[in-house]
């Protein structure tokens, strides 16, 4: 029991010290870490049971702490942020070319007929760009005629553009082939021989 009391007294007494030198640690960060100080000079005093005291007044058998002055920074200015551009929306519209049907082949004049569907609708500020080689058509017509494709193998793309000519949406492509009839000119006419 005895032993027990003894135990805990001594325990009493450690964290009693233990609270004495945090509230003096305390003070010391205090002491060095603040930003504006009072007193231009600081007096440092330790009493006879061994704490040490810090004051602005001087007393006996105190001396005087050098104190460094206080570190300054100015930030610098930063340069004026832009705001940064707006980019265009992009919506997904699902673009069919439903003619000319993709890797098919077209025989005739030198005309095509070009009939897409769209899914969701088309807004009043979107429309279709048709584009065949260097020729660009926008309209906002579902069916379209492209005038002097001449013969070979073309793509044809078709997207969705906003009121000022921006892609709003990819669209989808078409490959074609164009042939022309081709009439090949009859001989000229056998001379006949008479006698």
């Amino acid at each position: 029991m005895w032993l027990n009391c003894f135990d805990f007294l001594v325990y009493i007494e450690s964290v009693s010290y233990a609270l004495r030198m945090n509230k003096f640690i305390f003070s010391l960060i205090c002491l060095f870490l603040s930003v504006s100080i009072a007193a231009e000079t600081v007096y440092k005093t330790t009493n006879p049971d061994g704490s040490v005291e810090f004051s602005d007044e001087k007393k006996k058998d105190s001396e005087e702490v050098k104190i460094r002055k206080t570190t300054t920074f100015s930030a610098p200015r930063l340069p004026a942020l832009k705001a940064p551009a707006k980019k265009t929306k992009l919506i997904h519209y699902e673009v069919i070319i439903i003619e000319p049907v993709n890797d098919t082949t077209i025989i005739g004049n030198n005309e095509i007929e070009v009939s897409v569907s769209v899914s969701p609708a088309l807004p009043t500020s979107h429309k279709f760009r048709y584009q065949l080689g260097k020729q660009t058509l926008d309209s906002r017509s579902t069916t379209v005629s492209l005038d002097n494709v001449i013969r070979g193998t073309h793509t044809l793309r078709v997207s969705v553009i906003n009121f000022k000519g921006e892609v709003v949406s990819a669209g989808a492509s078409s490959t074609f082939h164009m042939k022309r009839h081709f009439k090949k000119p009859s001989p000229p006419p056998k001379k006949s021989k008479t006698p």
